[in-house]
């Protein structure tokens, strides 16, 4: 096998591919997932950033990055997370948007690829859902405060606008991420983070909402950008789409809690 053949001086590898958010995720001064892993993976293993943009311009970088991988004398890959979606679910005009069929097929091309290669086959994978976006809070309606325009009413405009569309659409492709990972659960190499879902939570719970019985009503849900929501609150976002420190907190803690408790084996102190 080609791991046996890498040099004592190679240290094993964590990749980290997939649109910007994994780019720009090694900054120390959002704390992204990238620099926290570099951090907690110091002398035990090399965390390489492959961001980029949709899941479809990125299909040459993975099969660079599997070429790479099962070079002779090259390290073993112990893990690969896959974040793809935050340009794809972004609604024409306003994006390089990729339809959600081939987004999918695209992820699946990726798990095929690792799982079938026979040079790879420790290799764990873990696909990352899209984070929420967080439009801003629309104005406040007097028609709502006064009782004289119903909610739902005021929405109409809102709900037919790209923000409130773009959320949405990021919702679905989150659901279809992991019901990807699902569909490969019983290989035992295949996880889903759902980040949407645990940004979501962690806004919720800031509003003191979690838990409430009409949490999860898409209407009301943080960042959605329609009158009766509210924004994340500072910290979470730096423009909207990309992550802060908040949400890179977040992000960080639900990645190392589900990869440590699915693979122990994958545990800084237990690499040699």
């Amino acid at each position: 096998m080609k791991n046996k053949m890498a040099t004592q001086e190679q240290l094993p590898e964590i990749v980290l591919f997939g649109a910007s958010l994994v780019e720009w995720s090694f900054f120390e001064h959002t704390r992204g997932f990238g620099w926290v892993l570099q951090e907690k993976y110091k002398g035990k293993a090399e965390i390489l950033n492959e961001g980029s943009y949709t899941s479809t311009m990125l299909m040459p970088n993975f099969r660079e990055i599997v070429e790479r991988a099962t070079r002779p004398y090259a390290a073993p890959t112990l893990l690969i997370t896959i974040m793809v979606g935050g340009n794809d679910a972004v609604l024409m005009p306003y994006g390089e948007y990729v339809p959600l069929k081939e987004f999918e097929e695209n992820i699946r091309e990726w798990v095929e690829t690792v799982l079938t290669e026979d040079n790879m086959p420790d290799t764990k994978i873990v696909l990352i859902t899209p984070p929420p976006i967080n439009c801003s809070d629309p104005p406040k309606s007097q028609g709502v405060e006064t009782g004289k325009v119903t909610l739902e009413k005021a929405n109409r405009p809102w709900k037919q606008g790209r923000g409130y569309k773009t959320y949405l659409s990021k919702k679905r492709y989150a659901e279809k991420v992991i019901d990807i990972a699902k569909s490969y659960e019983e290989t035992g190499r295949v996880i889903g983070l759902n980040l949407w879902r645990a940004l979501v939570d962690a806004g919720l719970a800031d509003q003191g909402r979690l838990g409430d019985e009409d949490a999860y009503d898409e209407e009301k849900l943080p960042g959605c950008g329609l009158l009766g929501a509210k924004q994340f609150k500072d910290g979470y976002f730096t423009d909207g789409l990309h992550l802060d420190g908040l949400g890179y907190d977040v992000f960080s803690k639900g990645l190392l809690e589900l990869v440590l408790s699915t693979w122990p084996e994958l545990a800084p102190e237990r690499i040699e």
